[in-house]
């Protein structure tokens, strides 16, 4: 095989499989990249990574010497290109008596070690009969605002992703830690009815990672324990969660009990002001919430202590609660400007936000003891 690219159509290319190849293997194929020519289309190469559990193939146009394939070792290959002088055209070829592929570019000539291309695993992507189509900007909303509430802990592995799936003409994705949840809607009609499938963590950001850089549709085909998304010409392929996700919906309070509104800037700023003196672990702040005003408070290890004051929209009965700033920077953070509804429960329920300016998504979080 042998092909001429510019560097910079490379390492887009490059950049985009360096997440994926694990740095530590204990298989060595999977710490290697696989080059193939497209059969259906002169010109046109295939790049491909796996760990496994996740694949990632993308299409590129290049000038194309000689049809074949290789493994090339993705870490080097990606620090070469990365390094190359800006403008370039890079060559790369097979040779077949040392049985390494040959990068050339300007008065420079590298070789890199080659593993048979019959030992690259290819994930199944076949049986996938559920499929939905939609815009990126779509998947964008329902991945992109939840993302931040998956959880962390590998002995509830059914929390570790985002939850998808289709119910009354809405399409919905959950993310839930346990302490935290995010819920994001797109009102949407589907000829596909399933029980909802559990993507995982490093796929949501992978997934994620390639929507911020593209433009256009998006394809998702899936069963029950498989999952591939075309965007462009790149094809996600990923094992799903195998597990139930938790009913979630259980959790969210139905009533508007205290409803407290609030700017959604000048009370993100007061709190990270206030949080900066609270303990690292535990970030807590207490809201004192009562006649129209909101007193945040914290107070630090060493006995630092500190509060401010800010105008919101309250007329119930006096509120004391607390929370992980963090939490609440988080959704903050995401919803930028307006006004932010708080529904406080009167009992230990989670507290529920959402924002007019931030329409189909709803955010709840869990309050602290104090």
């Amino acid at each position: 095989m042998e092909f001429i690219i510019e560097k910079k159509k490379l390492l887009d290319c490059l950049n985009h499989f360096q997440s994926v190849v694990e740095k530590r293997n204990t298989i060595p194929i999977l710490s290697n990249i696989k080059i193939t020519t497209d059969p259906t289309i002169q010109n046109r190469l295939i790049f491909t990574a796996t760990d496994l559990a996740l694949e990632i193939s993308e299409k590129l146009d290049v000038k194309l010497v000689k049809s074949g394939g290789i493994t090339i070792p993705s870490q080097l290959f990606y620090e070469l290109i990365r390094k190359a002088p800006d403008g370039c055209n890079i060559t790369v070829s097979y040779e077949e008596s040392s049985n390494n592929a040959i990068v050339l570019f300007n008065n420079s000539k590298f070789n890199f070690p080659t593993m048979p291309i019959d030992d690259f695993p290819v994930m199944d992507n076949k049986d996938l009969d559920k499929k939905i189509d939609l815009d990126i900007k779509s998947l964008k909303h329902l991945i992109n605002n939840c993302k931040f509430c998956m959880g962390l802990d590998e002995s509830r592995r059914y929390l570790n992703g985002i939850f998808f799936h289709v119910s009354n003409e809405q399409i919905s994705t959950v993310a839930t830690d346990g302490h935290r949840l995010a819920k994001c809607v797109l009102e949407k009609k589907t000829d596909s009815n399933f029980d909802g499938i559990i993507i995982p963590k490093k796929s949501v950001y992978e997934i994620s990672k390639v929507l911020d850089e593209v433009n256009g549709n998006v394809s998702l085909n899936f069963s029950k324990n498989r999952l591939k998304v075309i965007i462009g010409q790149i094809v996600i392929i990923t094992k799903l969660i195998n597990s139930s996700f938790p009913d979630y919906e259980s959790v969210i309070p139905k009533e508007e009990e205290q409803i407290v509104i609030v700017d959604c800037q000048k009370f993100s700023e007061t709190i990270d002001r206030v949080a900066t003196i609270s303990n690292e672990k535990f970030r807590t702040v207490k809201f004192q919430i009562k006649d129209n005003l909101c007193i945040v408070s914290s107070s630090g290890s060493d006995k630092s202590s500190g509060t401010e004051s800010i105008e919101v929209k309250y007329n119930g009965p006096e509120i004391n609660i607390n929370f992980n700033s963090r939490y609440i920077l988080d959704v903050l953070s995401l919803i930028k400007e307006g006004q932010v509804i708080f529904n406080f429960s009167k009992n230990t329920s989670p507290t529920v936000l959402t924002s007019e300016s931030f329409k189909d998504a709803l955010f709840l979080i869990m309050q602290m003891r104090a």
